[in-house]
């Protein structure tokens, strides 16, 4: 057994597989409460959403980082379907123009982005796709709505 082994993220954008390897020691794994290995977790996907972002200029909302599948390798889950995520253009609205990650397996289709000129700080902007398929900004939604 090696003294160390790797945390895996793994994301899928546009059809191309993301995978994000950050190694750990074996005895701080092993020795770790199940908080501290939680919360460990949590801070891999978040350096793997940024990773993705610096890669592809695609920034994940918090829902799609928290989708990134990260565990152990070796382990049962490591080679556990991901979410296969799209990116889209934004159309109107403080984001107009930008690209974003979505799932398009998702029933209820939109995406609250948290961004400059939401009219609400801390607030989201709501885009959706119309008929043909466009991302639109429909209305700024204040945090405490969410």
């Amino acid at each position: 057994m090696t003294d160390t082994f790797d945390i895996c993220c793994t994301s899928v954008i546009n059809g191309t597989k993301y995978v994000f390897r950050i190694p750990l020691t074996r005895a701080l794994w092993d020795d770790a409460k199940e908080q501290w290995r939680t919360e460990f977790l949590d801070t891999c996907r978040l350096r793997c959403a940024a990773q993705i972002y610096r890669e592809t200029g695609v920034e994940l909302t918090e829902q799609q980082t928290a989708g990134i599948v990260a565990v152990p390798d070796g382990t049962e889950r490591s080679a556990e379907l991901v979410a296969q995520l799209v990116t889209v253009q934004l159309h109107g609205g403080p984001l107009d123009g930008q690209s974003v990650a979505v799932d398009p397996e998702d029933p209820e289709p939109g995406i609250g982005i948290l961004g400059p000129g939401c009219a609400y700080p801390g607030g989201r902007s709501w885009y959706e796709p119309d008929t043909e398929g466009r991302w639109t900004w429909q209305h700024d939604i204040p945090w405490g709505q969410m």
